[in-house]
């Protein structure tokens, strides 16, 4: 599956493969060759996986609905999939799309369509809508919004293993609205499972509402990520905390929940006198209820098929092997959804479940008997934590060792937390009143789990972020990490296969590899409707010019795009940081960049302390940072090469609201005979003072000022500018129609090769002084040259 989903083959010519291996297997099996029946049959599953996998994706890729081109609104009508998804700003639906209608015309077409719907808090109520319903609405396709960096998260390969085929918008919740139930029994079920789980949600924002009444509260909020698995309004400030505490598992309903849940309903049956038999049939019928109630989420699917397979076996057999069970349910998970296997979820579930049942016994037998089940516990983090840290680290760049501690506290407490948060459902339901005393014993509960989760936040070294590892050092954890399960051949093998693991293991956990670059070498990192430039010089030392950011929006496009890429290129500190103007679409990324990263100057033109985002981000600053404010005449060298400012006349001229563009710190690079020049967001008028001013802006490169506004980059600029390379920081689909036709036909006229975000994503130009190369991460329209020589 993996191969197939890199190099594509046809699906019928690895199905008449797989025919061929089976047959060759049974040849094999006939005449007593196991062996080679064996190696056939595992040719033949691989060709089928590759069969299956090449079938999907063409499938995906070529959904109606996926290919679909529109410009403006349209009307989708079609069946709601599950319950609304609640986040702090909108409502997600997930709609099974039957009809459109477009310019007057419907359209016959299938597929399932994400759905952002915007919550006006305090001014309408939440969308009361349930699955199976069919609604209708009036959208916008989405375009683009997916971020296209070197080596990047894809997030199309994401909504492909979430099954979802468009993402869609609509500006208010009263173009959303129920035409009529679902039909037939498997949509009434639907309904009926989605009202119960609507009317808890209900409940909870009843029972422990936030501060202003409008919505549900931070504890209400924990309860909901604990119960039913809905986590999208979890307060970021509690996520970043469950995330660097390594507590987060707990609140992603997986294994870890269906254990609980498993332990709890077996322990009321021990109580009712039930059989062995009887209590695990009775609980596979709820853990199936219980999966409908959760609507299907992947990890509860993943967990529960792993369950139901254990306790099917054990109702049919007497002895059930672990390794088989966990293996069918992935078999099964991944027959019907291949991209299911780049799924991070998929990865970190089969990667603790697997780890713990490899490592959980030999560690157990090794550590000496310890009161309360604390051994068991030990052997069965430590075990997790060894299949799934290369994940983290990988995925999350983050090292965790918190956990290890915290989990002795933090399980048993979950699972009182999720006892009496079950059993006070029906209570409240019933006798909302009588619910009182309940409510303010998981109040207090979920403020002493908050209270354990910060507990060893002042020791650092338990958790803390790392770049992004090495493929081969990844290669190298887990190859020694299986090797120790082998039965020693030779005298100093299981010495010599722990030595090479732990030298993995601290790589992995140490990073121990400097980023140097020879050349400067200076990337647009694709941040949507943003800015946000890297820019390496030879050596060591970096700067980064500004760090996106989106108007409005609870995504922290510092925290899941600016800092990984930062981190993937093996980078820990950044040497200078740099604000050119307080707008959110280029400060709204920087409070993340400054918090996870070592952060040693601090440039900036127009101080904003009455902007809430500006505020983050001089917060999240570290105490010992140098801060400047810079201006025309401000020169600063790295090596061979020189910075210096054009923009502002005098530090301190903060303007408000569009005035800020033109206040905008403007910088030019320069190394031999190259240069760049950043421009911020400046219009025609600031450019022509700069010009005015007797500045050299002569530059090989220029950042197009303003994304491409029609009203940036003159033709008085451009020719004084000669630019030979132009960058285009702009989100694919925008709704602001940069780059505007007027500045590209400017930049045209000028000569220069334009490179935009929305078309080639991320861009990276490095120079050695006299000739230019550039890179980009997206195939776009060919650029006429893609290596430039300032001789020419």
């Amino acid at each position: 599956m993996a191969a197939a989903s890199a190099l594509g083959p046809c699906p019928a010519a690895s199905l008449a493969a797989a025919a061929v291996f089976l047959a060759a297997a049974w040849v094999s099996y006939a005449t007593r060759k196991g062996r080679a029946a064996l190696v056939f049959v595992l040719l033949a599953v691989a060709a089928i996986g590759a069969a299956r996998t090449s079938q999907h994706d063409r499938a995906h890729d070529s959904n109606a609905l996926h290919t679909y081109k529109s410009t403006g609104y349209l009307d989708v009508e079609g069946t709601l999939l599950r319950s609304p998804e609640r986040e702090p700003d909108r409502d997600t639906l997930f709609i099974r799309v039957d009809a459109v209608r477009d310019e007057g015309r419907v359209h016959a077409l299938r597929g399932n369509l994400r759905l952002n719907v915007p919550f006006a808090r305090g001014l309408r109520p939440r969308l009361a809508l349930h699955a199976g319903e069919r609604v209708a609405a009036s959208v916008r396709l989405a375009t683009g919004g997916s971020f296209h960096n070197f080596g990047g998260f894809s997030y199309d390969r994401y909504l492909k293993a979430q099954n979802v085929h468009r993402r869609a918008s609509t500006k208010t919740a009263l173009l959303v609205a129920g035409t009529a139930k679902g039909r037939g029994l498997h949509g009434s079920v639907r309904r009926a499972v989605s009202r119960v789980r609507c009317a808890i949600q209900a409940g909870l924002e009843r029972r422990f509402p936030a501060a202003d009444g409008h919505d549900i509260g931070p504890e209400g909020a924990v309860l909901e990520a604990l119960l039913l698995g809905e986590d999208g309004r979890l307060d970021p400030a509690t996520v970043r905390n469950l995330q660097e505490s390594g507590l987060f598992h707990l609140f992603a309903i997986s294994g870890g929940h269906i254990a609980i849940v498993t332990l709890l309903l077996f322990s009321l049956f021990r109580l009712a006198r039930m059989s062995d038999r009887a209590s695990r049939a009775a609980l596979i019928v709820f853990l199936l209820f219980y999966t409908l109630l959760v609507e299907g989420r992947p990890s509860v699917l993943r967990a529960t098929l792993m369950t139901l397979f254990f306790l099917t076996g054990k109702l049919l057999w007497k002895d059930v092997q672990t390794l088989n069970t966990i293996a069918a349910s992935a078999f099964v998970l991944l027959l019907a959804n291949p991209a299911s296997l780049h799924d991070l979820g998929f990865q970190l579930t089969y990667g603790a479940t697997l780890a713990i049942i490899l490592f959980y016994p030999p560690l157990f037998r090794r550590l000496p008997r310890l009161p309360l089940r604390a051994s068991a516990m030990t052997a069965l983090s430590v075990s997790a934590l060894l299949g799934v840290l290369p994940l983290v680290a990988r995925n999350f760049n983050r090292v965790t060792f918190a956990s290890l501690v915290l989990n002795f506290a933090a399980i048993p407490l979950v699972g009182v937390v999720m006892g009496l948060g079950y059993a006070t459902l029906p209570l409240a339901a019933v006798f909302p009143r009588a619910a009182g005393l309940t409510d303010a014993a998981l109040k207090f509960l979920v403020r002493i789990f908050s209270w354990l989760s910060h507990l060893l936040d002042p020791l650092f070294l338990l958790s803390y972020r790392v770049p992004t590892p090495r493929a081969w050092t990844l290669a190298g954890y887990f190859l020694f990490l299986g090797l120790a399960l082998a039965r020693p051949r030779f005298r100093w093998q299981r010495a010599l296969v722990l030595t090479a693991f732990g030298v993995f293991f601290l790589l992995l956990v140490l990073h121990p590899f400097p980023s140097a670059s020879p050349d400067l070498k200076v990337t647009m990192i694709d941040v949507g409707q943003g800015e946000s430039f890297l820019v390496e010089f030879p050596g060591r030392r970096t700067m980064l010019i500004d760090g996106g950011g989106f108007v409005g929006s609870s995504f922290d496009v510092g925290e899941r795009v600016v800092s990984p890429y930062i981190w993937s290129k093996g980078i820990r500190g950044i040497d200078i940081l740099v604000l050119t103007h307080p707008h959110p679409d280029h400060l709204g990324g920087l409070p993340a960049v400054a918090r996870n990263f070592r952060v040693r100057e601090f440039w900036e033109s127009s101080p904003a302390p009455e902007d809430e985002g500006y505020r983050k981000l001089i917060e999240a600053l570290p105490g010992s940072v140098t801060r400047r404010q810079v201006s025309r005449g401000f020169r600063h060298r790295e090596g061979e090469a020189v910075v210096e400012a054009l923009h502002p006349e005098r530090a301190g001229q903060a303007g408000a609201g569009p005035e800020a563009n033109e206040s905008s710190l403007v910088l030019r690079v320069a190394m031999g005979e190259v240069s760049f020049l950043f421009t911020g967001d400046i219009g025609a008028a600031t450019e022509k003072g700069i010009l005015g001013a007797g500045q050299d802006v002569r530059s090989t490169v220029l950042k197009a000022a303003h994304h491409g506004s029609a009203y940036s980059s003159s033709a008085a600029f451009l020719e004084a500018v000669g630019p030979r390379l132009v960058l285009v920081s702009v989100g694919e689909g925008n709704t602001y129609g940069f780059p505007s036709p007027a500045a590209l036909g400017r930049w045209e006229e000028a000569g220069a090769q334009v490179f935009r975000a929305d078309v080639h994503g991320a861009v990276e130009v490095r120079t050695d002084g006299r000739e230019v190369r550039v890179r980009t991460a997206r195939r776009g329209p060919p650029p006429k040259r893609l290596s430039i020589d300032t001789r020419d």
